[in-house]
This record gives C-alpha cells, structure tokens and sequence, in this order.
C-alpha cells in the first residue's frame, strides 16, 4: 500500500511539474500581460491583476523541485542542439526558441523555466540593443517578449511585495516566489534596468558604436507600467534598501548574504553588490521612483573604489569578507562596471581601471583557452552546498559565455580608446574562438569547462541554446563597427 501511495504521488508530481512548465506542449499556464506591437497598432491585454501569489512553504518547496527536476531531465533527457551549420543560422534558431512572445517569459533557456529577475538587467541587457543587426519581425519579437516578461514581474511582486530571485510558475495565473540562494542583489535593478531601456531612458549597450537601425516601439506601453506600478517600485526599493545598505559605512552590509549573478557563491559585502546597489540607485532616479541626488551618487561610488580597487595588484577585490580581504580574491564579475556604467572605458580617467584589470586577466591566464573563468581556481569550499556537491566549478574556473561577451566588449572599446592593436586582436581571438564553439555545440552555450569543453558533470549540464545569445550578437557587432 505504500508503494502505491508513493508511486501515485511521485506521479501526480511528475504531471504537475509537467503542466506548469510555461514551455512544455500541454502547459496550463497563460500570459496575464501581452502585447502586440507594430508600427502603427499597439494592442495590450492586461490580465495581471488576475494573478495570485501563493507563498507558503508547500509552494516553495515544489518550486525548489520543480527546478531541481527540470536540472536532471535536461541533463540527461533533453537538452536540445540547433541542427543549423552555420553562426547565422544557428543564431535564428536560438532567436525563434528563445524570444518567444507567445511563451510566458524571456529565459536563459532548458531547466532555467522560471523568471530570474536578474536576467533582465544583467544576462539580457543587449535586448533592446537597436544596433545590432536584425529584422523586422525578430526586432518586434525582442521588444515584445521583454515588455511582458518585466510586466509579470511587476503584476506578480504587486501582490508579494519581496524582492526574491525567482518566480515560478504554478498554475494559470498563479506563481511563488522563491530565493536560490539567498535575497537578491540585482532583482530589482533587472526590473529598473527593463523599465528603462523601454522607456528609452537606457542604451542597451555599454556605448553608441553605430548608427541604430530600429525605432523602440515600447514607450507608451512602459509608461503605463511605471504609472500603475510605481507604489510598487517604491515600496520595493526601500526595502531593497533597508536590507542590503549598511547606513554607516554607506557600502551593502557585510553580515547579509546576497544572490547576485554569481548566486552559487557565499560572499560579503561583494563588489558586485555594491555596483549594482548604485546602478539601482541611479535607475531609480531617473525613472521617479526616488529624488535625484547626483552628490550621493558621486559619493557611492567614490566610497566603492576606496575599498574594493587594489592599486598594487590591478583589479577589484571580489568582496570584504575576511577570506576575501586575506587572500585578495579575484572574481570576472567586476565587469558588471562596463553594462552599468559604473566606469567608462572610453574616458581617460577611468580607463586604467580596465586597462590593469585586462593585463591582470592576461597575466593569470583567466581569458584562456578563450574568455573568461570566474576565477584561476574552483574554491569550492565558498560555494552553497547544492552546487559544490553537483558542479563545483560552476562558481569557480568554468568558463562563462556571458562575462566573456563583457570582456570582448571591452577589449573593442580599450581598442577604441587607446588605438593599441593588440586589444583589437584579442578580441578577434575570442570571437572566433565562439564562432567555432557554437557550430560545434550547436547554439551558444551558457558555460563551458575550464579547458572549453561543454560543462557536464552527472548531476548538470549546461544549456546548449542559451538566449544568451544576444551577447555575442553584440559584441560581433561592435567590433564590426569599430575594428573593421
């Protein structure tokens, strides 16, 4: 009998986390907000009122093996490869399984089927990138599929007003709110950063490097969203606020752990956390939700540079833990200053910051095979134990395809800045070296082993056709338009 019992609930199980998967043939689940947009017809169906936040922690710990079975499955059943054969064609693919409007959300892709809020700030901020080369279709694709994916972050935070790192889907118009692994440094600042390059108030590119070819059809659209939501967004921020800022030493508090991208790691008061603190700060400002205060910004990131730049070494501390601080850890996220803004590569004050770190990178080797590990080592032992159980490197010297999209980019702009060859052929270096890693893989692989193989380990796989994707998009295009 309980065999039985247990079999029908492992079943039952299976079924459920089957149909309220939102990409899966026979889902349940429905989009709340979508939009259709051309060039003269904007028509939107607003149904986020219609969602329901179920919290509990029954609800939370289907969601957490939800994910957890999504991990095997693609791991060893399906984790799908483009069957184009060249670079083009294998970006169409990703971009038509990816940027999807008619699906519920914009997702790295595979077992990545819920929302991590992050991914609209950090991992997909070339979105909105109008100059990047495309068509018509793809480009309306791209805008629409980011309105309706920040829209059901706003409809869902509306009702559970907490920041988290994820949302899961859990029946039509239903969802809970998760945190792997800890409360979110950038899940705000993905929902700010969305907002504003909607609202046109952003680039989407760390500078202008050509003309734009497409028009931004998101405006009235994002304004309605900041309208009806900005109590919402205030609310969020102060508490944001209230959670991560240390109001003595003015930097994110160092006895709170954050998830920021490099979530799988336990750290203190790290630089990442306290760039994009400022970058959520600066968002905030300029869409409204707080008083503008240029001093305090000037302030902030005087107060980061302070104590996060190792002038004797060449590159940021990764964080002030007393590990951190003794051993003088490196982590490749510090490039987060070049999409945030937070230092001009183009600007002779700042440029130094990248040329040392770049040199550094060189030096240890980081960008090798091509570009770029976290770090020259796993420490796995800083790890969350979920991941230094399944797959160590991970978090550690695996070789990440979205920070090493960050890295080309700014090799291109210290090219265009110092003129030096040198940066432009290594950038050349890095792009071939993915042009031949995605026909190899076929897609654009969300991490690879530190000897540049696709990362497998019994329990993980990495995805194959990331949407990512727009990444490389970018940074091909820049250099087209710089070095060539």
């Amino acid at each position: 009998m309980f065999e039985l019992i247990f079999g029908t609930m492992v079943a039952a199980s299976l079924v459920a986390t089957y149909v309220t998967n939102p990409f899966t043939r026979l889902s349940i689940i429905r989009l709340p907000f979508r939009i259709k947009l051309d060039r003269e017809v904007h028509e939107t169906i607003d149904n986020n009122a219609r969602l329901k936040v179920k919290n509990n922690w029954f609800w939370r710990l289907f969601a957490i093996y939800q994910s957890g079975l999504y991990i095997l499955t693609t791991r060893y059943f399906h984790s799908p490869a483009s069957t184009s054969k060249t670079v083009d064609d294998i970006i169409a693919d990703i971009h038509t399984l990816r940027y999807n409007p008619n699906k519920l959300l914009l997702i790295s892709g595979d077992h990545f089927n819920g929302l991590f809020v992050r991914n609209l700030g950090v991992f997909y901020y070339p979105m909105l990138d109008r100059m990047i080369p495309s068509h018509e279709d793809d480009w309306q694709r791209r805008q629409a599929v980011y309105l309706q994916s920040v829209a059901y972050a706003l409809g869902v935070f509306a009702k559970s007003p907490t920041l988290t790192t994820t949302i899961v889907s859990m029946g039509p118009y239903s969802a809970t709110c998760v945190n792997f692994y800890a409360y979110p440094s950038d899940a705000l600042y993905g929902i700010l950063y969305a907002l504003a390059a909607l609202d046109g108030k952003e680039l989407a590119s760390p500078h202008h490097y050509a003309s734009p070819r497409e028009q931004l059809d998101t405006l009235p659209a994002t304004k309605r969203l900041l309208h009806e939501y900005m109590d919402t967004l205030q609310t969020l921020y102060k508490g944001y606020k209230d959670k991560v800022l240390n109001k003595e030493t003015g930097l994110i508090k160092r006895e709170v752990h954050l998830s920021g991208a490099k979530d799988i790691t336990r750290r203190r008061s790290a630089f990442y956390d306290n760039v994009i603190f400022w970058k959520t700060t600066q968002l905030a400002m300029t869409l409204g939700i707080i008083p503008e205060d240029k001093t305090y910004l000037k302030d902030l990131k005087k107060r980061i540079l302070d104590a996060f730049w190792l002038k004797d070494k060449g590159y940021f501390l990764e964080d002030l833990s007393d590990e951190g601080i003794a051993y003088s850890y490196y982590s490749s996220d510090w490039l987060i200053v070049l999409s945030t803004g937070f230092l001009d590569p183009l600007d002779p004050r700042e440029s130094n910051y990248y040329r040392q770190s770049v040199e550094y990178i060189q030096q240890q080797k980081i960008d090798q095979p091509f570009a770029i590990k976290y770090q020259q080592d796993i420490r796995a032992h800083r790890q969350f134990l979920a991941v230094r159980l399944a797959v160590a490197s991970y978090g550690g010297d695996a070789i990440w395809s979205f920070w090493g999209m960050e890295y080309i980019k700014v090799l291109i702009l210290l090219y265009k800045q110092t003129g030096d060859v040198r940066y432009k052929k290594a950038a050349r270096y890095h792009l071939d070296k993915y042009e031949l890693k995605m026909i190899e893989n076929g897609g654009f692989p969300e991490v690879y082993d530190a000897n540049g193989n696709l990362l497998q380990t019994p329990f993980y796989r990495s995805i194959r056709q990331t949407g990512w994707v727009i990444g490389f998009e970018q940074a091909r295009a820049m250099y087209q338009a710089v070095c060539e």
